[in-house]
């Protein structure tokens, strides 16, 4: 024990606990049951399997493949993941998935079990502009950086200097870069169109809001649009009228309020009363206002259009291929069968390996660093960057595993007495281990790239043979290897393998090569020096 004491690689093992057990966090609180429970850091870092919830796989729609198609991938995934942060959803998770052939798609998971909720949330393209009416009584002046006059006749509308007709549903400029009119529809009296005072790519940031009220609830929220858009809205508000003793609101030539629309994907979700003080100041803070027939209808409509004006609009618009949903019942079944299965498989090697060597030495550090394998994975993964679910347990099982066979190697090898240098023995062992490691690292690594690892067994395949090629040589083993890897690696490609398929077992192939990593780099060099001490 003084000797293990004294080794760095011990020591490394223990800082790596001690680590471990600072992120976990650990903490006694009191249960709603009124029981004291321990809590860490990773219940919020656990899978929808667990906590129950919504997973929803997405396809774009769009003609673009291979990279492009992967850069609007990316876009939909940062528009997505902005979306559901500002609404405050439990756990949500957005990742990009390669499906092979230079296609992609989103897979969504969001720890609720509202699926009307997500797909709006999620199916919504998202374009917010805001946009302000104009009345065309016959005829109507109106300034931007120049006068026009726009005249109203047999249900259309003519914009005098350029001679142009539009129709109901046209849209068109008048002004090069200036702002988008919209010829909503004609009354018997005058025809309505509106002018956009700005859209969401001119909102620079959303605060938080209020709701007011006691039925039907009024909410509002401040908002910081650019300067080019404050002066653009201070332009379009010189063409209406000022209220007198009625608060100095902007009105039209009949007296009527001249309300700002506010357009999410076209559709009207309110209109806004605008202050006068719009003519005579360049104001980049305004207040965006709706409501809702109960408490939360209100907060859910206020909460939609922070959440839409916060992360802009969709590049591209998407749909729901495929929505599987876990309810939090059967989650906790979930984790309690997944903790019992890691204590089962660790006590199922203490018990084995007991059997196989009858040394209880030998089985109680296999088991031990068994566990700290784990313990380290929970603590350095599981808290900051993985997410623990069904397939990432499995995947801690399979490092375990592996974990075992490796001790086993090391173990086996220090009872060799053909080499007599303990150096040497554990060059032979970690040998087969870091071969192992890379084997088994390899195998997992097409689970998570399964289009660009195909890709890349055949490019393999193909230098091998030209190196045999080139180097004169006739080695059929070289021939054999590079073919088979050629044809299997462009068969595969070619046929596109599922990513999305592979996107819900991701997890696993990425805790066991975590596993291996840290099992080669901390704790089989541990093991050794144990085993060396009991060897001695």
């Amino acid at each position: 024990m003084r000797e293990l004491a004294t080794e760095w690689r011990i020591w490394v093992l223990f800082i790596a606990l001690a680590v471990s057990t600072l992120m976990l966090n650990p903490s006694y609180v009191q249960g709603d049951d009124g029981q004291i429970q321990l809590q860490t850091d990773i219940e919020d870092r656990l899978g929808i399997e667990f906590t129950g919830g919504t997973r929803l796989l997405l396809a774009m729609d769009t003609d673009a493949t291979g990279e492009e198609q992967e850069e609007l991938a990316d876009q939909v995934r940062d528009v997505l993941e902005v979306r559901m942060q500002q609404l405050g959803l439990p756990d949500p998770n957005v990742r990009t998935v390669d499906i092979g052939g230079g296609n992609y798609r989103l897979q969504v998971e969001v720890g609720v079990t509202n699926q009307s909720q997500i797909e709006e949330l999620i199916s919504q393209e998202g374009s917010f502009a805001a946009r302000m009416p104009i009345h065309v009584e016959d005829e109507r002046e109106f300034t931007l950086e120049e006068t026009h006059n726009f005249i109203w006749e047999n249900d259309t509308v003519e914009v005098e200097a350029s001679g142009e007709v539009y129709s109901p549903g046209d849209r068109f400029t008048v002004e090069e870069d200036g702002p988008e009119f919209v010829y909503v529809n004609n009354t018997e009296d005058h025809a309505n169109l509106e002018v956009t005072a700005y859209t969401g790519e001119d909102i620079q940031s959303v605060d938080s809001g209020q709701i007011s009220g006691s039925g039907p609830y009024n909410w509002e929220f401040p908002t910081t649009i650019t300067s080019s858009a404050a002066q653009n809205v201070n332009r379009i508000a010189q063409n209406y009228q000022v209220s007198v003793g009625d608060g100095g609101w902007l009105i039209h030539d009949n007296g009527e309020y001249a309300r700002m629309g506010l357009y999410v994907d076209e559709q009207r979700e309110s209109g806004l009363r605008m202050s006068g003080v719009f003519q005579q100041q360049v104001l980049t803070q305004s207040q965006i206002s709706g409501g809702g027939e109960t408490f939360e209808e209100a907060q859910q409509n206020m909460e939609n259009m922070q959440a839409f004006l916060q992360s802009g609009s969709l590049p591209v618009s998407v749909q729901v291929e495929s929505v599987t949903t876990l309810s939090s019942a059967l989650g906790d079944d979930f984790l309690r069968a997944s903790i019992l299965a890691i204590i089962g498989s660790l006590i199922a090697v203490g018990l084995l390996v007991t059997a196989r060597y009858q040394e209880p030495r030998v089985a109680v550090p296999m088991v031990l660093t068994g566990a700290a394998e784990v313990y380290i994975m929970m603590g350095v993964w599981f808290t900051t960057l993985g997410t623990l679910s069904l397939s990432a347990i499995a995947g801690i099982i399979a490092a375990v595993g592996t974990g075992v066979d490796d001790q086993i190697i090391i173990t086996d090898e220090s009872d060799r007495e053909v080499i007599q240098s303990w150096t040497e023995k554990m060059k032979r062992a970690f040998f087969v281990i870091f071969t192992s490691a890379a084997s088994t690292i390899g195998a997992m690594t097409p689970i998570i790239y399964p289009g660009t690892m195909s890709l890349f067994l055949a490019v393999a395949g193909g230098g091998l043979l030209m190196y045999n090629f080139y180097s004169r040589r006739s080695n059929r083993h070289f021939t054999a290897i590079g073919v088979f890897a050629a044809v299997v690696g462009s068969f595969i490609f070619s046929t596109g393998p599922s990513g999305a398929a592979m996107s819900t077992i991701h997890d696993f192939a990425w805790t066991t090569i975590l596993g291996i990593v840290i099992g080669i780099t901390i704790t089989r060099p541990a093991f050794a020096k144990v085993i060396e001490q009991f060897d001695n």
